[in-house]
């Protein structure tokens, strides 16, 4: 049998050789330095797939693969950036939660959806890198986990422990370039987010 030939793949958007195609989810996080208890994902064309430690998978040349921090963070200090995040919000009940590495986690209640769905209202979450709002805002989550009128799971949707509870997660990003630092703002992102409710799938 002739031995695999090497691969790359990227991590984070870097350039990685793997020797076999065969790895696993910890063996991918050395390689790139991640900590263990980051989430690894594998992107997909619909729903990108969690990569356990321990899980074993086999990758294809020019595989990419991202990563983010743990979700259980609770509760912390507000950095000022997030202050006035909650005042740009204002008329929204929202609940700011921080943890390490200063991810913020943005919780709006009472979200109202449009007719077409299972339920009138979720809880939104939306996650806020370190570099906000330089960063855009990167994928939502719902709870409690929506279904269509018709019963059906919306597209590129899985469950995502986040806060100590299952939050349904979308998959779903903006459109390269729509975010302009220093111009867009968190209401821009509900607006799109709203749009991807509009669409019913």
């Amino acid at each position: 049998m002739h031995p695999s030939k090497p691969i790359h793949v990227f991590i984070n958007k870097v350039k990685y050789e793997l020797a076999s195609p065969v790895t696993t989810g910890a063996a991918l996080k050395a390689l790139a330095g991640l900590a263990a208890a980051d989430v690894l994902f594998l992107q997909q064309p619909r729903e990108d797939e969690v990569i356990a430690n321990d899980q074993t998978i086999t990758l294809k040349n020019g595989d990419h693969l991202h990563s983010q921090p743990p979700a259980d963070y609770g509760a912390g200090p507000i950095p000022e950036i997030i202050v006035a995040l909650e005042r740009e919000l204002e008329g929204h009940s929202v609940t700011l939660h921080q943890g390490p590495d200063c991810w913020t986690y943005v919780v709006i209640a009472g979200y109202r959806l449009p007719s077409g769905y299972d339920r009138a209202e979720v809880e939104l979450l939306v996650k806020l890198a370190p570099s906000y709002p330089d960063a855009a805002p990167d994928m939502f989550w719902v709870s409690p986990a929506l279904h269509t009128a018709s019963g059906a799971l919306p597209r590129a949707t899985t469950t995502e422990r986040l806060l100590g509870r299952d939050w349904q997660r979308y998959s779903w990003h903006l459109a390269s370039g729509t975010w302009t630092p220093g111009v867009s703002t968190m209401r821009d992102f509900l607006r799109a987010v709203a749009a991807r409710f509009q669409r019913l799938d």
